[in-house]
């Protein structure tokens, strides 16, 4: 059946014709066939012609009827080639062809031969009657009330069919979890129950927008046939034909069916008041006449349950697998998506992205405006990575990315893909911002296949990245495990009961290069079990960092350095203390008060304290940690760059940056009476930190040749075991003592 429905606002729908009644007219005398024409010519029963099917033998009759099934009367004379060619005909039908809804009319001019009672019930014979006694107002009566007869049979059938595919289906219909497969489902049902793929379409109401407030824009195409397609997923207000927008909105805003001369528009209500309308290019009558009124009705209820269904399911999957703040994914959504991919045995690539210094950038613009700003993020991975199978939010700034597997040939192309995500700076309110992403990637089959095992393996890559902090990616190897189930070790000494790990300050004296006298002693933290036992300094530090420690113990070294050293007996108060700090103290916001509360419970003032930083933190010109280092300098104390030579060095930043002097890493200093590469690279530290006006401490001087080099360079302080260890506070009054005793301070 043509379904041209979906025609432009100027055309005129064809008139939709309904398919003739067929009848089958078995007879042995043409002349019969030729009565039978002229009486039943241009009659119509419900608007229907009556098409005629012509057999002069039973064999012809059969072959008829088995091409076609949907002969409504057959007129059968009783007796043609044999006395009872009729009746035989009659038991083929009902028996061996199996139609028990065509109605049979037997004629006969030989009334002798009139089938017995028995066989009329038998064989469901609609009538019998005399040749001589059919006039045509006779025929015609006895072929409508047989039509009639199998109209209702259909009917009673047709229904059968259909609530057994209604049946059939329901749980196909209600098991959708997504509203755009649920239309698409829709669409299919229809097409199975009235037997052609309709040109149509399905739409829903936004779950949110109240019944008032419903406007063609906020009406969404769920899913479409023919013409339509290309609307899916669009709103209703895209349709440009107001033959099928007008009826599908009315349909929507009053919850009623909209009959229109050649479409139908289905109504589906909700008990929580959510609406959808079906279109249909039909007629509501040819509907009802394909479907049946019982059936039609059963089917709206049915797609009612099912979008209410489908809709509450996909608005709780929505709170479950979605990150309200970006709209991506939440890490629920990934790993439920991982797990799905995962039966397919596809090899696929976890990579975990965070923000370098997200924290300061939501302290700076606030929550609300950070959460416009990580939506932008979200937006911009979208856009870079449209055939990720999943994009992620995992907590605050990371972000984690599911994609088909990536070798370490490509990986370079995924990193040069993602600064260019981030070339042009993200613009939120007033403020712009230039920002970098990290990422840790780990590799299904090489790593795993739990997605929670992959999503920790590459947060295990992005820590070792964070600690190593000169990279911006890392794949995940089984050492960066080991490394991180020891730095879990550490971290829980620091954490552990009061007393399992103690906290100690040893100081290691710097000397001046031309006097020999202690110009300023290192604070150095130290970590001692309650067995007596010292732990490495190095990868407790380490493990403070990574767990984020390294705040409050940087405080507590703070704290207790500066109180402990101002109460140091015979200490003259031209020694200064150098105090080292980390990059994340440096950054947090507490550092102001940290320095400020120990100078007060201490009674010392900011000009005898000199703080040590890496040249790391200068990289981004951070603005926080030079108005931090500003604050510093303009209160009386310095601040010089520990480990100068090994990081980001650069001579010309030298000069911009508020900095009093430089500590030359011990690497140089160690092997520069052997090495004229190292004693060349000391030279022009030295030349242009004079040049710039700034002080040189040199680090790990251990042997006299490295002391007597330094001094002929006019290097301002050393700095080694040449001099002294750390040592503790006690023992550092014994060493000044006996610098005293020098008198001019330590020989060698």
């Amino acid at each position: 059946m043509p379904m041209d429905f979906l025609a432009s606002n100027n055309s005129k729908p064809n008139t939709i014709s309904l398919q003739p009644w067929k009848v089958l007219v078995v007879d042995d005398d043409e002349d019969v066939h030729e009565t039978t024409r002229i009486a039943l010519a241009g009659c119509r029963q419900d608007n229907r012609l009556l098409r005629l099917y012509h057999a002069q033998s039973v064999e012809e009759a059969k072959e008829i009827l088995e091409k076609n099934d949907d002969i409504a009367v057959a007129l059968i004379d009783v007796v043609m080639d044999t006395h009872t060619a009729g009746l035989d005909l009659v038991k083929w039908v009902r028996s061996t062809l199996g139609n028990s809804f065509i109605r049979l009319i037997m004629r006969t001019g030989q009334p002798g031969y009139a089938p017995r009672m028995d066989v009329i019930e038998r064989y469901e014979i609609d009538g019998y009657k005399e040749k001589a006694e059919l006039t045509r107002s006779k025929l015609l009566s006895a072929i409508i009330t047989a039509l009639r007869g199998y109209k209702l049979l259909m009917s009673l059938e047709t229904n059968r069919k259909n609530l057994k595919k209604l049946n059939d289906h329901f749980y196909e219909l209600i098991e959708k979890d997504d509203l755009l497969q649920f239309g698409s489902t829709l669409l299919d049902q229809i097409a199975n129950l009235i037997g052609v793929a309709p040109e149509g379409l399905v739409c829903a109401a936004e779950r949110d927008v109240e019944i008032s407030d419903i406007r063609a824009n906020t009406v969404k195409v769920l899913a479409a046939g023919g013409v339509y397609m290309s609307f899916v997923g669009r709103t209703l207000d895209a349709v440009t034909s107001n033959d099928i927008r007008t009826p599908i909105y009315q349909c929507i805003t009053s919850g009623e069916n909209q009959i229109q001369p050649f479409g139908t528009c289905l109504a589906l209500r909700s008990r929580a008041g959510l609406r959808a309308a079906i279109y249909v290019g039909l007629p509501y009558a040819v509907l009802e006449r394909l479907l049946g009124e019982e059936v039609l009705n059963i089917f709206i209820l049915n797609a009612s349950l099912g979008f209410e269904k489908t809709t509450l399911l996909e608005h709780i999957h929505r709170l479950a697998f979605e990150d309200r703040v970006t709209g991506l994914s939440s890490y629920a959504g990934f790993t439920e998506r991982f797990r799905r991919l995962a039966g397919t045995g596809r090899p696929m690539t976890v990579v975990l992205l965070d923000i370098h210094r997200y924290r300061m950038i939501e302290h700076g613009i606030g929550e609300e405006q950070a959460g416009d700003f990580l939506k932008k993020v979200g937006m911009r991975l979208r856009s870079g990575f449209p055939t990720a199978f999943v994009i992620a939010r995992k907590e605050v700034d990371e972000f984690i990315l599911l994609l088909d597997h990536v070798g370490a040939g490509r990986l370079p192309d995924l990193v040069d893909l993602l600064e260019t995500l981030f070339d042009e700076p993200i613009a939120v309110g007033d403020s712009v911002f230039n920002i970098r992403m990290r990422m840790g990637i780990a590799n299904s089959g090489d790593h795993g296949h739990d997605p929670e095992q992959l999503a920790r393996y590459a947060s295990i890559a992005l820590n070792d990245l964070r600690q190593r902090g000169s990279a911006n990616y890392a794949v995940f190897t089984p050492s960066m495990q080991e490394n991180a189930f020891e730095r879990l070790r550490l971290t829980s000494l620091l954490t552990g009961t009061a007393g399992k790990t103690q906290f100690l300050v040893h100081y290691q004296p710097i000397i001046e290069a031309g006097t020999g006298l202690v110009y300023s002693c290192e604070a150095l933290m130290r970590f001692r079990t309650s067995g007596g036992d010292f732990l490495n300094t190095q990868r407790m530090i380490e493990a403070a960092e990574a767990s984020g420690m390294i705040i409050d113990v940087g405080g507590w070294m703070i704290q207790n350095a500066v109180s402990e050293f101002s109460a140091l007996p015979t200490l003259p108060p031209s020694v200064h203390l150098n105090l080292n700090l980390s990059p994340k103290q440096v950054q947090s916001s507490r550092i102001y008060a940290d320095v400020e509360r120990a100078l007060e419970h201490s009674g010392t003032s900011m000009d005898r304290l000199i703080f040590e930083v890496t040249e790391g933190i200068f990289v981004n010109n951070d603005q926080e940690i030079i108005s931090f280092l500003t604050w510093i300098r303009d209160n009386g104390g310095k601040v010089v760059i520990d480990d100068f030579g090994t990081g980001y060095s650069s001579f010309s930043y030298l000069r911009k940056l508020p900095v009093d002097g430089i500590k030359v890493d011990r690497e140089f200093i160690m092997h520069m009476d052997q090495d004229e590469d190292a004693l060349a690279v000391v030279r022009s530290i030295l030349a242009v930190a004079q040049a710039l006006g700034l002080e040189v401490t040199a680090e790990g001087v251990e042997t006299l040749p490295q002391r007597n080099i330094l001094r002929d360079l006019g290097c301002d302080y050393l700095q080694g075991y040449l001099y002294s260890k750390p040592i503790p506070g006690e023992d550092l009054i014994t060493f000044m003592s006996q610098e005293s005793n020098t008198g001019t301070g330590l020989t060698f």
